[in-house]
């Protein structure tokens, strides 16, 4: 039960596709952000990666955000969300 619980709680930290198993770089989130019209974004140090947090949106589901995520993803690497 623990282990299902930690596995859940784990499984929502990043975004992408989880069998290429390469984590987006700051050059890859800005690329994606400026697909996303957002042209000079600063990505989010996070840890050791890099999240795109997009000022002044709900970092789970704001739709510049929710962009930048799913063209990494559709680029086969992963970001911390």
């Amino acid at each position: 039960m623990l282990i299902a619980g930690l596995s859940a709680a784990l499984t929502g930290c990043f975004v992408g596709d989880e069998e290429a198993g390469r984590w987006a770089s700051r050059e890859d989130i800005v690329a994606a952000a400026g697909r996303c019209g957002l042209p000079g974004f600063e990505p989010a140090e996070a840890g050791a990666g890099w999240a795109a947090y997009v000022p002044g949106e709900d970092p789970d589901r704001g739709p510049k955000g929710n962009c930048i995520y799913n063209d990494l993803r559709a680029h086969g690497v992963m970001a911390t969300r």
